[in-house]
């Protein structure tokens, strides 16, 4: 969820996966506009007879650094994103199009899971490397 004065919602789709990003002046307008949203979203699903993995389902809330906004506004506990009464998990990171991305929008996540993977296949490579042929 961002949250910020543009466009109210947008919706990005690839293969089978849908992302909403929905933008409010306010945390509680962000997540009143989400909610209708999502009202909406399950009644186009149910209608078209199709279904909503929950346990894929997740979202996060990206908060502005900066901001003027009254402090009990910007209390998340008191705000949760439904759909079809179902509580949706709210996540600090999560992949989006094969970019680690949490509610920061820092690089930190993303590159932790790279170094990781090139630790991983730098190891691997160290183990293998006496039974890779050489070049003359």
């Amino acid at each position: 969820m961002i949250f910020r004065d543009h466009q109210p919602r947008t919706f990005i789709l690839f293969a089978d996966d849908t992302n909403i990003f929905v933008i409010g002046n306010t945390p509680s307008e962000a997540y009143e506009k989400a909610n209708q949203l999502l009202k909406s979203v399950q009644k186009y699903m149910y209608l078209n007879k199709l279904h909503i993995n929950m346990s894929k389902c997740c979202y996060i809330h990206f908060k502005p650094k900066h901001t003027n906004i009254q402090q009990n506004d910007h209390d998340d506990s008191s705000h949760q994103l439904l759909l079809d009464d179902f509580p949706i998990k709210k996540v600090c990171h999560t992949k989006f199009l094969g970019v680690i991305i949490d509610d920061q929008l820092s690089w930190e996540p993303h590159i932790t899971a790279l170094r990781r993977k090139l630790n991983y296949a730098s190891a691997t490579l160290y183990r293998i490397r006496d039974s890779l042929p050489t070049c003359p």
